[in-house]
């Protein structure tokens, strides 16, 4: 009986250090969430569009939204777990226009990436997070 007691102890000590170490929730790079300003390009097109996005994250899900010259879009996406790689689906309001963002962060401060639209049209976007005093 003792060792079933002592079996069952260590069983539970086990499970406790399995829930407290190695198993987390939280991706293992910087937070997204907060204000955004980013630049984009659309290949085979003269100009450079700005304009500025709001992310919160929680765990590894994505949402927000972001406005520049072509609307304001819903985001929604995912960041990955163990780098910082994410990806963006931007929707806008009248859903005339859609973007995939695929993107990493180079820094806490400031990511790059390539999208596509559901207009035929693809290109680089950079952002820079906004700093707050």
């Amino acid at each position: 009986m003792k060792s079933l007691i002592s079996l069952i102890i260590l069983a539970a000590i086990l499970v406790a250090a399995g829930l407290f170490t190695g198993c987390s929730s939280v991706p293992n790079h910087d937070n997204m969430t907060g204000s955004w300003k980013y630049s984009f390009e659309e290949t085979g097109r003269d100009g450079v569009h700005n304009g500025t996005m709001t992310i919160a994250q929680e765990s590894y899900k994505l949402n927000g939204k972001c406005n520049d010259a072509f609307g304001e879009f819903a985001l929604s996406g995912s960041i990955s777990e163990n780098g910082p790689k994410f990806m963006i689906d931007g929707k806008r309001n009248d859903f005339k226009r859609n973007f995939h963002l695929n993107g990493a962060l180079l820094s806490h401060d400031e990511f790059e990436g390539t999208f596509t639209t559901d207009q035929n049209t693809s290109g680089t976007m950079k952002g820079n997070r906004v700093v707050t005093d």
